[in-house]
């Protein structure tokens, strides 16, 4: 039998014509260095032949070479005759390998720095994620545990010259880390070619965490405007909804998805489907609460006044009602890059906890109706928890009317997204408007109405989040707009029509300002578009680094807002009455 470290072996079953213990475990592990490398970086095949095609030597060459010495440190790792070594880089590889490999899988994209960025941006949201996407992480739990077995299973025992050679390469591994890392810092956190998912975890993580370290605090400018005019509207609601995706707001009479909110669809100026600012809550709620304006949005993400501020200015009592925050554990309670600053110009902040998810946004409407008889004007940024997966969290059990569910079938089907998801959007949209309709005096008040992102419900994959060429659908929003006051209704009518098939986040902050009173003159200085007087942009939404961490642009999605990109529906209905139906499963 073989020993460790020795040149000791013995052929079993030699009569048979069997091989040794020692040859078995060499092509054991040469054939599953390979087969790791193959399977776990799906992608790395398709590259090669693309460079060579467009003759981008310039990245061909360093590609190859990180490529090269990650085989040679896998096989260092793989074949290490000091057990102790192959414990430790075998943790670090695999547990590497079934972080990156099951983002792919979940996203079908590979994981850049802005990605984990955003991520730990997130992070009090990870309770979420796991009971969503639960089945990619027992998969990656499996993938860890199988990589783990194979790299401290017993070596063969090489000569005492190749052992020699394999313990002086133990830190081999370090070099492909700083190579990958190399890559990410001068591609400004994003690279388009496969990185080696075995050693592309530790150098994202290690900037990630540089960045977090050495990132100058945020100094937002003091509102330099002026309001020049009385606001056309005593009070005002900007109400940013979670994951709520255009196309499953149903406004036809007696629709069997949402037929309360159609009932008021005549309340609201629709602006139809909307291309968000970004596809995920942080940057979208943060584009949205700095005013990002298109002609600078890393400068103006960075750097503008928030709305708080110039509400304020203008002499309106602020209000912030964040109905997500029963996901948060620990920390100062704030989210979506809101800062103790930011938080000092607001002055009714309200953290919705101690109730379940599914009541969060009831809540909500309880706030704002008290809030709304101030006796002073009054804006209100109200983040509703919506339609946030885990999709069956946002409603209660009680309340299904499609199926069947993701909770009903145990698995992630596209039927029960779609199911559980419309669901979700039933109870905290339909259910939820009728409600505060009929509970918050609106007499006095414009309200601006949008989600921060869409949704993919496909099967298998990340619902939103993608810096890398994202779904369309994760930044198609609703966008209303509801005004107790005729003129300025008349004018948003105007402005819906000058923005159909372009409307976006990138209208609304223009719009808020002219509400409080600022002056229009003031207001073109940084912003060619508004609510009111429609847009000439193409409907894009951006991704990527938005405030500039690596001195890039963010990137730029076109939203095709004209076209149909509703999933394929498999639920039927049959009408029993005018408000309620029944499914047939």
């Amino acid at each position: 039998m073989a020993y460790f470290g020795t040149e000791k072996h013995e052929i079993k079953f030699r009569s048979f014509g069997l091989v040794s213990n020692m040859t078995i475990r060499f092509w054991f592990k040469l054939i599953g260095v390979l087969a790791i490398l193959v399977l776990t970086n799906p992608d790395v095949l398709n590259n090669l032949p693309t460079l060579l095609a467009r003759k981008q030597f310039g990245t061909l060459i360093p590609f190859v070479g990180i490529w090269v010495v990650t085989i040679l440190a896998l096989a260092t790792i793989s074949f290490h005759p000091r057990l102790v070594a192959r414990v430790f880089w075998g943790l670090i590889v695999a547990g590497s390998t079934s972080l990156i490999w099951g983002y792919y899988q979940a996203s079908h994209s590979q994981m850049s720095v802005l990605d984990a960025i955003s991520f730990w941006n997130a992070r009090h949201e990870a309770g979420r994620a796991a009971d969503f996407y639960n089945q990619h992480i027992l998969h990656a739990k499996i993938l860890f545990a199988a990589l783990f077995i194979f790299f401290i299973a017993p070596v063969p025992a090489f000569g005492p010259n190749i052992r020699r050679s394999l313990v002086w390469a133990t830190a081999l591994p370090i070099i492909p880390m700083l190579m990958i890392g190399a890559v990410f810092w001068f591609k400004n956190g994003v690279t388009y070619m496969t990185m080696p998912s075995q050693f592309s975890a530790v150098p994202i993580a290690s900037l990630v965490a540089y960045k977090q370290a050495t990132q100058t605090s945020v100094i937002r400018h003091d509102v330099s405007w002026k309001p020049v005019a009385k606001s056309p509207t005593r009070n005002i609601i900007f109400m940013v909804d979670e994951s709520v995706r255009s196309e499953y707001i149903d406004l036809k009479p007696n629709n069997p998805y949402t037929p309360k909110f159609a009932a008021l669809a005549d309340k609201f100026v629709n602006f139809g489907p909307a291309a968000s600012g970004g596809n995920c809550s942080n940057y979208a709620n943060g584009l949205l609460r700095f005013g990002a304006s298109r002609e600078d949005i890393v400068g103006s993400t960075a750097s503008n006044p928030t709305l708080f501020q110039y509400a304020k200015k203008a002499g309106f009592r602020t209000v912030f009602i964040d109905a997500q925050a029963g996901s948060f554990a620990l920390g100062n309670m704030l989210q979506n890059f809101m800062t103790l600053k930011e938080k000092s110009n607001i002055d009714g902040f309200y953290l919705i906890r101690n109730v379940k998810a599914d009541m969060a946004d009831r809540e909500l409407i309880n706030i704002v109706a008290k809030e709304l008889q101030s006796s002073q004007p009054v804006f209100i940024y109200a983040n509703k928890n919506g339609s946030h997966f885990p999709y069956d969290h946002a409603y209660p059990s009680s309340e299904a009317k499609f199926h069947p569910t993701m909770t009903e079938t145990g698995i992630d089907t596209q039927a029960a997204r779609i199911a559980s998801y419309r669901n979700a959007i039933a109870w905290s949209v339909d259910d939820f408007m009728k409600i505060f309709f009929g509970t918050a005096d609106l007499s006095s008040t414009t309200m601006v109405y949008t989600s921060d992102h869409g949704q993919m419900l496909q099967a298998g994959k990340l619902t939103h989040c993608m810096v890398d060429n994202p779904d369309p659908r994760t930044g198609i929003v609703p966008l209303m707009v509801y005004s107790s006051d005729p003129a300025t209704r008349a004018r948003l009518e105007t402005g819906a029509k000058l923005s159909v098939g372009k409307a976006s986040h990138f209208q609304i902050a223009p719009t808020l300002y002219e509400l409080m009173g600022y002056s229009r003159t003031d207001i073109a200085k940084n912003y060619d578009e508004s609510l009111f007087d429609g847009t000439t942009h193409k409907p894009e939404m951006t991704t990527g680094d938005v405030f500039g961490v690596f001195g890039a642009q963010p990137n730029e999605t076109l939203i095709p807002l004209t076209e149909n990109l509703l999933e394929t529906d498999p639920t039927q209905f049959t009408k029993t009455s005018q408000s309620e139906t029944k499914v047939i499963q």
